[in-house]
Order: structure tokens, then sequence, then C-alpha cells
């Protein structure tokens, strides 16, 4: 059995894959958070004796055939159930690698295992590997108190419970292949317009030292149906492109990403070979957001909302996780 994503082949080991397997399998910052390891070379080699096919795949970068990580899934056929797993190189972190191989063995299980529940369990202070869940629909059952233990730290953590079923996973599948990505015109805007305005408290937001009218920026809007899932809009200036605003209303299911390689190939199409976004100093989840997605931190400009309220004065003093709000924050990347 042999799976494909658009990066990356899922495919059976071969015993030549010792060196890229013990090169993760043996190091302790990789198997940090792991069940097993650091290995030694033997368990490495005991390892690739005891693979199964159809459960346990290499997972491999489909352009230079490098192995990078390995990832399972482990059906319970007496309760039609099934865990999931995976491990890649930390040299390959932070690139969506994981989010990517996380969603096929989920497809994997549900459309051709036919199991009706996939679940993983992990460490609590492991946020990539939450991420990665989270991103692909699943939700955190539980959370059981040192109840997993950190070989490499040598103590005992909380575990997170993670699970999905199958019924979620065909109304997420559902909603994100009728989705369309739709230039923002009169119409859309009608739509798009209340859901700013709600957000934002009004269509003027405060930008580069100015208000801008956001009903006259161009965009895009994550469309199913008549429903709005999103949107982005944008301006041109200083040979640039500026995210002005983005907003998914259906969190998890891969709305902002998609609004925001849109923006990327606009620019891209107009001669523009960079998109900069800016954020305000409580928003850490818009920084690994950006950051996850090769964003990087151009600018730090201290007391940025300050000036700001002096041309809206309904921006907040203190964000709803007690933050006081006082700086921005860009990011830029290239497109």
């Amino acid at each position: 059995m042999v799976l494909k994503t658009e990066r990356l082949t899922l495919r059976p080991f071969a015993q030549d894959d010792f060196e890229a397997v013990h090169s993760w399998a043996g190091n302790p910052e990789n198997t940090r958070y792991m069940s097993w390891g650091p290995n030694t070379e033997e368990q490495t080699r005991v390892f690739l004796t005891s693979v199964q096919a159809g459960k346990d795949f290499a997972v491999v970068l489909s352009e230079t055939g490098r192995v990078i990580g390995s990832c399972g899934v482990y059906p319970d056929d007496g309760n039609d159930t099934g865990e999931i797993g995976w491990i890649l190189h930390k040299g390959y972190w932070k690139s969506g690698y994981g989010t990517e191989l996380g969603g096929e063995l989920i497809r994997y299980g549900f459309e051709y295992l036919k199991l009706r529940r996939l679940s993983a369990p992990c460490a609590a202070v492991n946020y990539g590997s939450r991420r990665v869940m989270e991103r692909n629909g699943m939700r955190c059952e539980a959370t059981h108190a040192k109840a997993f233990w950190a070989r490499v730290d040598k103590e005992w953590v909380d575990m997170a419970e993670y699970a999905i079923l199958m019924e979620d996973y065909i109304k997420r599948k559902d909603i994100i292949g009728s989705t369309k990505i739709l230039e923002v015109d009169v119409a859309i805007r009608e739509k798009v317009q209340p859901i700013l305005d709600k957000t934002w408290g009004s269509p003027y937001i405060a930008v580069n030292g100015k208000l801008c009218d956001t009903r006259t920026m161009p965009g895009y809007a994550a469309m199913r149906g008549e429903e709005v899932l999103g949107y982005l809009l944008y301006e041109f200036h200083d040979g640039e492109c500026e995210i002005m605003v983005l907003e998914s209303v259906a969190q998890k299911i891969g709305i902002a990403s998609a609004l925001i390689e849109q923006v990327k190939r606009t620019a891209k199409s107009s001669g523009v070979g960079k998109v900069i976004v800016q954020t305000s100093n409580d928003n850490l989840n818009a920084f690994r957001f950006y950051q996850r997605r090769g964003f990087t931190i151009r600018e730090f400009r201290m007391g940025a909302l300050d000036a700001a309220r002096q041309l809206k004065p309904s921006i907040p003093h203190i964000s709803d996780d007690g933050i006081p709000l006082r700086d921005e924050i860009e990011f830029e990347i290239l497109v």
C-alpha cells in the first residue's frame, strides 16, 4: 500500500531505510515525547524487521525521495477503531508535513480501512502534535494528569487524548469539498461586510498610521454556497501586497491557509514579490499561524496600537486574554 499527498509519499519500509530511520529514532530531541526511544542501533533494526504492511509507513519527500519520518494506522478490528501516530525528523518540523501526513492517515483509516473512530494520545506539552491533530479536525476528549512518561526528561507529564469520528470526518470533507475561493464582488461584499463590521466594530481599520475603509478593498472569500466561511482583504502599496484583514469564520479546516495561498498567487501574478501582514502583540495564535506558513517577523512597532487609538478610539486597551494591547508585529513572506 502506497499513499500520496501533495508533497509526500507514504510507502512500506525497506531495510536500506535504516540510516534515515535511526537519524530520528536515535535522537533524544526527536523522541522526547514518544512512548519509545531514543533507540540503540539494534532497536532500530528490530523495528525495521517488525513493521507491518498496510499499518506502518515510511514518510518520503516525493520530490527528492528522502525518508523524513514514519507513521502508521493501527486498527482494533474488534470495535472498528484505530490509533494513528507519526514522527518526523526534527529538521522537517514546522513545514506543514505533519498536518499533511496526519490528514492522509485519517483519510486512509476511514475511507480504506472503514474504521468508525480514530484516536491519538500525546503528551499534553507536545504542542506540535496537538496542532497537527486539531488542524485535521480531531478534538481533545480528555486530559489525564501525569499519565505520560516523558522518557528523555524522565518525568511524568499530562497526556491529551484526541479523536475523530467517521461522521465528523465526512462532514468536514464535505465542507472543504464544497468550498470555493471567490473574488469579492458586489454581491459577496454584501455578505462579508456585516461579518467584518461585527468583528472589527466598524468598516474602518487603523493600519500604518491611517484609517482605512475596508469597503473599497479587493479581496477573496471562501464561500460554501451562500455562506461565508472566511475572507481576506488586501492592498498593493510600495511594491508589496499587504493583507489588511483576514478572518476565518469556519475554524480549523484550512480556510485561512487557502485564502493566503490565493493572495500569494495574486501578488506573484501581479509582479509583486512579497506579502506582508500585521498583527497585535496579544495575538499568539497569529504568531504561530503565520510562522508555520513560512512568514517571518520583519518589524516590531512598539506603541503602534496606542497611536492607532487616536484614529480609532474603539480599539480596546486590554485583550480578551487580559494582555495589554500596545504593539504591532509585521510579518512577511516572499512569493
